[in-house]
């Protein structure tokens, strides 16, 4: 399998990230057998039902982010 990933870098030239197209991403991912953890499932659909009791005890990313 060929995999051609592009990389993204900071202004200092450091790669941060790396972009793979879905369909290489897919292949990739099958091979390596990539799944969610049962628990992790469990704990998703917790929080989802606690968000849905409560959506508006949630906070913004993007201020969150801000004020860091």
């Amino acid at each position: 399998m060929s995999i051609e990933p592009q990389f993204t870098f900071d202004n200092l030239g450091n790669p941060v990230g790396v972009f793979l197209p879905i369909e290489e991403w897919n292949k990739l991912s099958e091979q390596m057998h990539l799944d969610i953890p049962q628990w992790q499932k469990d704990l998703i659909d917790v929080r989802l039902e606690e968000y849905k009791k409560d959506p508006g005890n949630t906070l913004d990313w993007d201020v969150i982010a801000k004020d860091l």
